[in-house]
C-alpha cells in the first residue's frame, strides 16, 4: 500500500506543477490588462503600476518567481483590484464559506443518494424503484441554476420559512437553501449510479452462490455486495466533492453567500488575473488531492488495483 501511495504522489506533484505553469501561460496570453479600465491615466502612471506589480519583467522571470512563491510559501501574490489585499486574503475570506456549504452538500448528496440507490436496486421494478428513478430524472432536469430561484420563490417569498440570501455566520437556516440547490442534481446522479452498480453486482455469480448457501439477504448485501458496488460511486464522488467544496459560482452569486465564487466572477470581469489563477490552482489542487484519496479508497476496497 505504501508503494502504491508513493506512485500516486509522484504522479500528483508534477500534475500540480503543470497546472500552475499552464494557468500562468493562459493568463499571460489572455488579451487585455488589469489596468485597462483605468481611463485617462497617463502612460507613466500605468508604467509605475506595472513596475509595482512586477508586470514589467520578462514572462519567464515572472513565471519562475510565481512558481517559487507558491511552492515555498503557498503565496499567490497581490491582487490588482483590491487595495492592500493579497490573493491569499481573498481565498481565506471566501473559501471557508464555500467549503462549509459545499461539504454539507456532499454529505446530503451521499446520505440520500446512496441509500436510495441501494433500496431501488433491492426492490427492482417496485413502486420504490419507480419513485427513485423518477426522482433522479426530475432532479437532472432541474440543475442548480433552476433549483435556486424555485427554492427562494417557495421557501422565502411564499412561505417565509428561510432567508433567501446572505451567510449569517453559517447558521443552519442560511445553509439549507444553498445546500439543497447545490446537492440535488448530484444526489440524483449518485442514486442512479448506485442503483445500476448494485443491480450489476447482485447478478454476479458470487452473489448467487452466497444466496444459494442460504445466507440472509441483509448479510449478502452488507458483507458481499456493498463494497464492489461502491467502486463506481467512489470514482464519481472524487471530482464531485471537489466541485462541491470549491463551490458553484452560481450558488455564491445567487445567494450572496460571500463565497469564493463571487470573487472569481468579479475578478473575471475586472481582469484580475492573480485571483483567477489563485482560485484555479486551488481548485486543481483539491481535484488532484481528492482523486488521490479515491485511488487509495479503490486500493483499499479492491486489493487487485494496488498490484496492477
Amino acid at each position: 500500500m505504501t508503494a502504491f501511495l508513493i506512485r500516486r504522489l509522484l504522479i500528483a506533484i508534477p500534475t500540480i506543477l503543470f497546472l500552475i505553469v499552464l494557468s500562468f501561460v493562459l493568463m499571460e496570453v489572455a488579451p487585455g490588462s488589469p489596468f485597462d479600465s483605468e481611463r485617462g491615466v497617463p502612460q507613466y502612471v500605468l508604467d509605475n503600476l506595472e513596475a509595482k506589480y512586477g508586470l514589467d519583467r520578462p514572462p519567464w522571470e515572472r513565471l519562475g518567481l510565481y512558481v517559487w512563491n507558491i511552492v515555498t510559501d503557498f503565496d499567490f501574490g497581490p491582487t490588482f483590484t483590491y487595495r492592500d489585499r493579497t490573493v491569499n486574503d481573498i481565498i481565506a475570506q471566501g473559501f471557508p464559506v464555500t467549503l462549509t456549504y459545499g461539504f454539507w452538500s456532499g454529505i446530503a448528496a451521499m446520505a440520500v443518494g446512496i441509500p436510495l440507490g441501494i433500496v431501488a436496486a433491492l426492490k427492482q421494478n417496485s413502486w420504490i424503484d419507480t419513485l427513485a428513478v423518477g426522482f433522479s430524472v426530475g432532479a437532472q432536469v432541474l440543475p442548480n441554476f433552476v433549483m435556486a430561484p424555485i427554492l427562494v420563490l417557495v421557501f422565502t417569498l411564499w412561505l417565509g420559512w428561510l432567508p433567501g440570501g446572505g451567510w449569517g455566520g453559517g447558521q443552519w437556516n442560511y445553509l439549507v437553501l444553498p445546500v439543497i440547490a447545490l446537492s440535488t442534481s448530484y444526489m440524483a446522479s449518485i442514486a442512479r449510479l448506485t442503483r445500476s452498480s448494485m443491480l450489476e453486482v447482485l447478478n454476479a455469480p458470487f452473489i448467487r452462490t452466497a444466496r444459494a448457501k442460504g445466507l440472509p439477504m441483509r448479510r449478502v448485501v452488507w458483507r458481499h455486495a456493498l463494497k464492489p458496488a461502491m467502486l463506481p460511486v467512489i470514482s464519481y464522488l472524487g471530482p464531485t466533492f471537489a466541485f462541491l467544496i470549491t463551490g458553484s459560482v452560481l450558488i455564491d452569486v445567487f445567494f450572496s453567500t460571500g463565497g469564493i465564487g463571487q470573487f472569481f466572477v468579479a475578478a473575471a470581469l475586472g481582469r484580475d488575473y492573480a485571483i483567477i489563477m489563485g482560485v484555479t490552482i486551488l481548485y486543481g489542487v483539491i481535484v488532484v488531492a481528492l482523486n488521490l484519496l479515491v485511488d487509495l479508497l479503490y486500493a483499499w476496497i479492491d486489493p487487485k488495483i494496488r498490484y496492477a
